[in-house]
């Protein structure tokens, strides 16, 4: 079904050693951490960040720059499957933790465990794809939550007057492809990228609260222990190494 060509499981960088290149086979490119602007051939670009694999066919050429710093997996393979060409976001995070620690946890056999792996993103690619309603309108609304998240006036009323449709609307439409409402959806992205920034960065917590669309660090603290069951003190301490 898959056969893996290389690939290459990155510590967090500033930058890539290629901000572009042209693959012969089949090529998939993920952030675990950060994000980075891509363009790929015959796909609309974007902004990937933890969820999102892009995806480039035989012949077509990546193009990538790092928005922040982005520890990140890139894979080249060669199938009989068709994947969907360009960024597919997943729904099921857990199981993409789940195939990143697989290849950070290996000992041995690391080709047939990295092959395993790519075969289910590409799979999960597959069934974001066949998943997702068409819709326009929310892929607007996604990407633009994805480039505001960090504004602490955002609101469901406000996004709706960007997009120029009613609340309702949005969120009836928004909830059909994601499974969440807009603002479920806001809280989650805060609450993932505060994680990141409490196990990668020394910032304190203010920082932290600012930098992730939240103006106290009192409210963050509330936001993230309800969500997570933790204070965000102690998910710092007992998730660095």
């Amino acid at each position: 079904m898959l056969t893996l060509d290389g690939y290459l499981l990155a510590p967090r960088r500033a930058r890539f050693s290629l901000t572009y290149d042209t693959y012969e086979t089949w090529s998939l490119l993920l952030p675990r951490s950060g994000a980075f602007a891509f363009e790929v051939s015959g796909a609309p670009p974007g902004v990937a960040r933890f969820g999102d694999i892009v995806i480039c066919p035989p012949g077509g050429t990546l193009r990538r720059k790092m928005q922040t710093p982005v520890s990140f997996f890139h894979a080249r393979f060669s199938t009989e499957l068709e994947p969907p060409v360009g960024c597919r976001r997943v729904r099921d995070l857990d199981r993409l933790r789940a195939d990143l620690s697989m290849l950070e946890a290996t000992d041995g056999h690391a080709d047939l465990v990295a092959a395993h792996v790519v075969t289910d993103l590409v799979l999960m690619t597959l069934r974001a794809h066949h998943d997702a309603p068409a819709d326009e309108l929310v892929e607007r609304a996604t990407a633009y939550i994805h480039d505001h998240f960090a504004v602490p006036d955002l609101s469901l009323g406000g996004l709706a007057t960007v997009l120029g449709i009613s609340p309702a609307q949005l969120s009836r439409r928004f909830k059909a492809v994601h499974g969440v409402t807009p603002v479920l959806y806001l809280r989650r992205l805060r609450i993932r990228k505060a994680r990141e920034l409490l196990v990668e960065t020394d910032d304190t917590l203010q920082a932290v609260a600012e930098r992730c669309g939240y103006r106290s660090a009192f409210y963050l603290s509330r936001v993230f222990s309800n969500h997570t069951g933790q204070s965000p003190s102690r998910y710092r301490h007992t998730n660095r190494v």
